[in-house]
């Protein structure tokens, strides 16, 4: 077995969290490797980088949701499953939480077996012929702050609505515990097929988030232009249109045993505590 360590280093201060995971695989016996953009920083380590070469069987994101959405972006392609340390506020997608004990639970989880793996869907949208990925949800935001900007959206061939908002999102199911959930959604189980649009602070009382089909594209016009972000991250600005469809990776993620989505949500985000 080779796990590959991604870790957030404004998270783990001092890289503290993954020296002693590296001791604590090693005396396993269990091959690890971390990634380039902190293995400089640890001495005796083999690297492995966005290529995944050499390729992790399981990575080990030790950070927040930001830095498991920065893993899966070159772990999904690979087809390979991300647990998630947190080690930051929220952590809704990760594993576990990183208290004294979490170096040898993650050892003990890794060794057993004792996890299941859950396959999300994700999103694409190409730009300047690249393709962008996403896990929660791609959006398209206005440029000009202290207005509106006008947003005409399309489901197929099928025009759904046009809304004046400050812009709009296609999530995930596993987004609409995100941004999505902030601007007003509903909450979806991961296992559904589904796509959910909605938009954001829309002036109009009739605006209502859409769930729709993840089998048909979705098309995103603005009456200006604007900024497209994927994940938190904006990967382009001046964009007029953009067309939004289900990726042909799915994001693998490890989920410990007895503590499934459902459990989630009342423990991290209080729902009918």
């Amino acid at each position: 077995m080779l796990i590959g360590i991604y870790a957030n280093a404004e998270r783990d201060i001092g890289l503290a969290f993954t020296k002693r995971l590296k001791r604590e695989l090693e005396s396993e016996k269990i091959d690890c490797v971390i990634h380039d953009s902190v293995c400089r920083n640890i001495e005796n380590a083999r690297s492995f980088g966005s290529a995944c070469d050499p390729k992790p069987d399981i990575i080990v994101s030790l950070g927040g949701d930001g830095t498991i959405l920065s893993a899966i972006a070159f772990a999904a392609p690979a087809g390979i499953p991300v647990m998630g340390i947190n080690l930051g506020r929220m952590g809704f997608l990760t594993s576990m939480t990183a208290d004294d004990n979490a170096v040898k639970s993650v050892v003990h989880i890794l060794l057993s077996g004792d996890f299941t793996v859950s396959e999300r869907s994700m999103l694409c949208v190409r730009l300047d012929n690249k393709n962008y990925y996403a896990l929660n949800e791609i959006v398209f935001y206005k440029q000009s702050l202290g207005k509106t900007v006008d947003v005409s959206v399309k489901v197929g061939r099928s025009h759904v609505a046009k809304y004046k908002a400050d812009g709009f999102i296609v999530s995930t199911p596993t987004g609409s515990t995100g941004w999505a959930l902030s601007a007003g959604g509903p909450i979806i189980s991961p296992d559904i097929n589904c796509l959910l649009l909605l938009p954001m602070n829309c002036h109009q009382l009739s605006a209502r988030p859409v769930i729709a089909c993840d089998s048909e594209p979705v098309t995103v016009t603005g009456g200006e232009a604007g900024s497209v972000i994927a994940d938190g991250k904006i990967i382009k600005d001046g964009v007029e249109s953009i067309v939004i469809v289900k990726s042909e990776f799915t994001a693998k993620l490890v989920t410990l045993n007895d503590f499934g989505f459902y459990e989630r949500l009342t423990q991290k985000l209080g729902l009918a505590k």
